[in-house]
C-alpha cells in the first residue's frame, strides 16, 4: 500500500515510516520526501498532485501535539487539514486517516480547549470525506506515544493508562487504513 504521511518526521510519523514500506513523507523538517509547510504547499504542483493521485491512503499527522499551544497554532492546524482533505478529495484518494486525540472529548472533568475543538473539526472533516462513494476516512484518537524510553519511565499513571506502544500504534493505523481488515 502506497501511503502519504504528513508530519512524517515527527514522533509518530517516523514510526509509521519504519513499519509501512512505501511511504512518501511530507514535513517541514529535512528528511521528508516533500519538505513543505502544509499551509503553503501547492497541491496542484505536478509532483505533489501525482503523489496524491498515486496514493492508496493519506495519514495526516502534521498538527501540533501540544494541547497548550497557542490558539493560532490550532486554527492553522484546522486550515491545513481542510486544505489537505480538499486536495485528497480532488484527486480521489481512497483512504484517509486523520490523527485526533482524546482531548476532543476530555475526561476527568477537564474543559475542552482550542486543541480539543481543533480535533473535533478534524473528526468532522474525516466524516465529511467518507460521505463520497469509494472513500474511506477515519479520525483516529491516538493514545500517548512517548518520544523516548525516558519519557515512558517518568510518566504518571494517568498518562501510562493511554500509552500506545509501537505494536498498538501499528495495529491501530493498519485497522484505520483497512489493512488486513
Amino acid at each position: 500500500m502506497r501511503l502519504v504521511v504528513t508530519g512524517s518526521e515527527g514522533n509518530i510519523g517516523r514510526r509509521l515510516r519504519a513499519v509501512f514500506p512505501d511511504v512518501v513523507g511530507i514535513d517541514v523538517r529535512r528528511g521528508a520526501d516533500i519538505v513543505a509547510d502544509l499551509g503553503a504547499l501547492d497541491y496542484t504542483r505536478r509532483f505533489v498532485d501525482e503523489t496524491l493521485r498515486s496514493a492508496d491512503g493519506v495519514v495526516h499527522l502534521a498538527t501540533s501535539a501540544d494541547p497548550d499551544a497557542s490558539d493560532d497554532q490550532h486554527w492553522q492546524a484546522v486550515a491545513n487539514a481542510a486544505r489537505l482533505v480538499a486536495a485528497c478529495a480532488h484527486v480521489g484518494v481512497p483512504r484517509l486517516v486523520i490523527a485526533s486525540s482524546d482531548w476532543a472529548e476530555p475526561k476527568n472533568g477537564l474543559p475542552i480547549n482550542a486543541y480539543g475543538h481543533s480535533k473535533r473539526v478534524m473528526e468532522a472533516l474525516a466524516a465529511m470525506y467518507a460521505l463520497a462513494p469509494g472513500r474511506h476516512a477515519v479520525a483516529l484518537r491516538v493514545g500517548w506515544v512517548p518520544g523516548s524510553a525516558d519519557e515512558l519511565a517518568a510518566a504518571p499513571d494517568w498518562l501510562l493508562a493511554n500509552h500506545w506502544d509501537d505494536a498498538r500504534l501499528t495495529a491501530e493505523f493498519s485497522r484505520a487504513l483497512g489493512i488486513g481488515a
